[in-house]
């Protein structure tokens, strides 16, 4: 994977596509920059409770649960204190179901993966917002969450899924969560924390999930959208063409490393992949094509490698430099 600091202007992307993405221009006085992140966080599934089934779990074996997550939780942390997003993406945010029993909303409680993570990050400056889709592994609620460093002007969330899924008793159901926030000098920037389901699945389709968000994001654009996450769309495949080809997104990591389309961020006994074989790239940061910006980095993180694993998933991170 090349990781070194290549700058690809857009919108010119179809150039970009077909001259491997080598040009690198100067960096232009007064530009501002935005870094994001995005991960999975597989819903407390690193780790199991030997002789119970996750349906089935306790009160106290679920807070034992997060208890012993301690190591993978300060891993994430130490590994966002290295990078220093601006952004933050989390997808598969679990938090204990048995904590809704008092009506507490969606990230008020202690178990929610995303709260332990910043409780570990002292004076760490971010807004959040944040919701859940459905219950996970018939233990958890389970959402995505943004998290920002720059002011959220707006904040919303809505279901992606049919109408009559569009529930939180359904595993499949999907609700995604929105921020628009002030980027100085640059307006208002749209960031969607985005988990889609599958190409074929006969209950909820990725296509109709996908052009419900084109749909949503239509009614209110800001004047920068990126959306970021667990897609579940192999890059190349039928999916992957319809959000980038077909809908007018650069696939950050690509234009990053020209070589990169099938680095999988994932492998490929992953949740929902089993027996896929070999590993799949369907973690994304994607941004409308017309965006007046350099991809600066673009790699893939929480790998063994590079802060080490976390999830099923490995997160992806890049640096945009915009024009001034």
């Amino acid at each position: 994977m090349d990781t070194s600091d290549r700058r690809v202007v857009l919108p010119a992307l179809a150039l970009c596509l077909l001259s491997a993405c080598t040009a690198e221009p100067d960096a232009r006085d007064g530009a501002a920059t935005l870094s994001i992140l995005t991960l999975n966080l597989h819903t407390y599934q690193q780790l199991q409770t030997e002789g119970a089934e996750e349906s089935e779990l306790t009160d106290e074996q679920a807070r034992q649960r997060v208890t012993d997550y301690a190591p993978i939780f300060d891993r994430i942390a130490a590994g966002m204190e290295g990078l220093n997003p601006d952004i933050v993406c989390l997808q598969e945010v679990g938090e204990w179901a048995g904590d809704a029993a008092d009506d507490r909303p969606f990230g008020a409680s202690q178990s929610n993966m995303a709260q332990q993570v910043l409780s570990r990050l002292p004076d760490h400056g971010y807004e959040t917002t944040m919701d859940w889709s459905h219950i996970g592994f018939g233990a958890w609620r389970e959402g995505s969450a943004i998290l920002s460093r720059y002011p959220i002007l707006i904040s919303d969330s809505r279901f992606v899924s049919r109408a009559e899924n569009s529930r939180q008793d359904f595993w499949k159901s999907r609700k995604i969560p929105k921020a628009r926030v002030g980027l100085p000098g640059i307006g208002a920037v749209d960031i969607y924390s985005v988990h889609l389901g599958w190409w074929d699945d006969p209950d909820e389709p990725f296509a109709e999930q996908f052009n419900r968000l084109l749909a949503w994001i239509a009614e209110d654009p800001g004047d920068v959208i990126v959306l970021c996450g667990d897609f579940n769309a192999p890059s190349g495949g039928p999916a992957y063409r319809m959000m980038t080809a077909d809908s007018g997104f650069a696939d950050l990591y690509l234009l990053a490393n020209s070589d990169g389309m099938f680095d999988a961020t994932i492998a490929g006994d992953a949740d929902g992949w089993e027996g896929s074989e070999d590993g799949q790239r369907i973690d994304y940061v994607l941004i409308k094509e017309d965006s007046a910006v350099r991809v600066m980095e673009a790699r893939r993180v929480f790998a063994d490698t590079d802060f080490g694993q976390v999830s099923d998933h490995l997160g992806v991170f890049v640096v945009l430099e915009f024009d001034p």
